[in-house]
Parts: structure tokens; C-alpha cells; sequence
């Protein structure tokens, strides 16, 4: 099973987003290599088929960085409801938040939080303001946090 941790929620999104604009970066300046060397030499036709290459290759960038922005937005608005969860829990607990993980990046009945080293069902209420923390033990304790 694995828990995730405050800090791992915050910096998940981050990292993809740095991979993907750093290959858009690199891609628009082979593509604009390509562009000049093509417009030099009008003859040497590979400058031009790099380009076209280059271009369908920031076409699809493009796409699947559109398909990010609409999962991150998602995934935003989901663990933008879970990172106050840990907070609180934290809070009303006496702990550090770096103590406190939970099993899931979305906040949703039933979810399994981890304090320190014991393990609390979460019952949330209908309009997600509230919630009661039910001591629970794992059966299986092969965890991993991240």
C-alpha cells in the first residue's frame, strides 16, 4: 500500500510539468535550427524534413501538454482537498505534518490515514467539512511512502 505525504503532494506536479517544458524548449530550438538552415540552403532538403519532423514532433508536445494541464487541473482540485485534510489532521493530532501520510491523492470516504505509526479510517461527512478519524489496522504491512 502506498501513503502519501504532504510535501510529495505538493512537489508531484511540479516535477512533470518541468520534463514537458523542457522538452518543448529543446524541440523549438532544433526547430528553429531547422528553419534557418533550411531558409540558407533551399536546395539541402533534409533542413526542410527536420522541420517538418520537428514540427508534427511540437504538435504532439503540444497535445499531450494540453492532456497534462487537463489532468493536472483535476488532480489539482483533488489534492487541493487533501492537503488541508493533512493539515488538519496533523493539527488536531500534535504532530509534525511530515507524520502524517494517507493512502490516496484524492479525498474520499474511507481512506486510510497514517499518524506517526498508527493507522485511522477517515468517515467524512456529506459536505466534506468534517470528519471522524476510526482506528483501523492493516492487515498487510508492507507500506511505502512517498
Amino acid at each position: 500500500m502506498t501513503f502519501y505525504t504532504l510535501q510529495y503532494l505538493q512537489n508531484q506536479r511540479e516535477v512533470n510539468q518541468l520534463v514537458i517544458y523542457s522538452l518543448g524548449a529543446l524541440g523549438l530550438l532544433i526547430l528553429l535550427f531547422a528553419v534557418l538552415m533550411y531558409s540558407r540552403n533551399r536546395f539541402d532538403t533534409k533542413y526542410r524534413d527536420i522541420s517538418i519532423i520537428m514540427l508534427l514532433v511540437m504538435f504532439f508536445l503540444f497535445g499531450l501538454s494540453y492532456s497534462n494541464y487537463e489532468q493536472h487541473r483535476t488532480q489539482t482540485l483533488s489534492t487541493s482537498q487533501v492537503q488541508p485534510f493533512l493539515r488538519s489532521v496533523a493539527r488536531d493530532e500534535g504532530v509534525s505534518t511530515k507524520d502524517v501520510a494517507v493512502n490516496s491523492r484524492s479525498l474520499v470516504d474511507g481512506i486510510i490515514v497514517k499518524v506517526k505509526d498508527k493507522y485511522y479510517r477517515v468517515e467524512l461527512s456529506v459536505d466534506r467539512n468534517s470528519y471522524k478519524l476510526a482506528r483501523t489496522h492493516l492487515i498487510n504491512k508492507d507500506i511505502t511512502i512517498q
